[in-house]
């Protein structure tokens, strides 16, 4: 387990007795996008050490929340994924997200990784709005993309570009993204500014609008 505790008999500190400590939510962001081999995780967690990458796996391991299993053949790599525990955690990371967008200001010289968006894309969709719809939206920020997968209410997310979108929407940067998953109503001034450029099918760019809080 933890190697510190808080000693408290309270359902948020034994939480955050096994994933408070720096950088294990972060791995817990980076296996939320499915299974990843070791040197996935090291490239995905721009900062990280490797020794502490190993001690932070290692912790969750005995906490439950991740396990380690190899492929099979061909591949034979062995990779780490959430338990269902582990996967239980995708809700709080949502509102960590939703929270957090309100926080974020420019970019300056964090790094960014284009896939770090999921969370707050599942803190800006709106399920209730997308039960009847089957669709696939592409999110650029600059050159990257990420492409979601909308079917029965719910929200799928895989890296790079999509084959055939049914709508495209274009950031031009990771900070027009925050500011409008914090304010909705900043979309219309974003694509003004062409900070934001949304093309695709006609009722499938409503629906990424809709879906995603950008007519408010």
């Amino acid at each position: 387990m933890a190697s510190r505790t808080y000693g408290h008999y309270c359902a948020v500190a034994k939480t955050l007795d096994v994933v408070g400590e720096r950088w294990s939510l972060l791995v817990v962001r980076e296996l939320l996008n499915g299974p990843r081999r070791y040197v996935d995780l090291l490239a995905g967690l721009a900062g990280i050490s490797t020794d502490m990458l190993a001690t932070r796996l290692k912790i969750l391991e005995e906490a439950g929340i991740v396990s380690r299993r190899t492929l099979p053949a061909p591949a034979a790599s062995k990779v780490y994924e959430l338990t269902p525990l582990g996967r239980d955690l995708q809700p709080a990371m949502t509102e960590l997200a939703r929270f957090g967008m309100r926080l974020l200001g420019e970019q300056d010289d964090d790094a960014f990784q284009i896939h770090w968006i999921t969370p707050s894309l599942r803190a800006m969709f709106q399920p209730e709005r997308a039960q009847a719809l089957s669709l696939t939206i592409e999110f650029r920020v600059g050159a990257d993309a990420i492409h979601a997968r909308i079917a029965d209410g719910a929200l799928h997310t895989c890296p790079g570009y999509a084959d055939d979108p049914d709508a495209v929407l274009t950031f031009t940067d990771a900070a027009t993204l925050a500011e409008i998953g914090r304010d909705p109503a900043a979309s219309l001034t974003a694509v003004s500014t062409g900070r934001l450029h949304v093309r695709g099918k006609p009722d499938a760019v409503q629906a990424a609008r809709e879906l995603f809080g950008l007519n408010r």
